[in-house]
């Protein structure tokens, strides 16, 4: 199996997914206006305020990744072993250390 640090740590993770996730630019998860501005950081994760409904999120709202309290890099970590080698969820647990209906639920 590959090694879990291959996405390095949490803020690499973090970058990762900012790049993928607002490739073409940066719109409210809630209206879907572009007219946003960056509004400090949370942890490794750049927040924003959305112009038009005043309501702030991040990189993380409005995905799978919302509300989790397990570490982005694990998470990514597991997408890329699924799909690359076919990795079992039962696998996954192991190689992640959370159990088997965490992976089932958040899958």
């Amino acid at each position: 199996m590959i090694p879990l640090d291959v996405f390095g740590s949490e803020s690499v993770a973090a970058d990762l997914l900012q790049q993928v996730r607002w490739r073409d630019g940066v719109t409210c998860p809630r209206c879907r206006s572009d007219r946003t501005v960056r509004n400090g950081s949370y942890r490794q994760f750049q927040r924003y305020l959305c112009k038009d409904c005043d309501r702030t999120f991040n990189d993380k709202t409005g995905t799978i990744f919302a509300h989790s309290k397990i570490a982005l890099r694990k998470w990514l970590f597991s997408i890329y072993a699924f799909l690359r080698f076919n990795t079992s969820l039962r696998q996954l647990q192991c190689e992640i250390e959370v159990t088997y209906k965490t992976i089932h639920r958040r899958g």
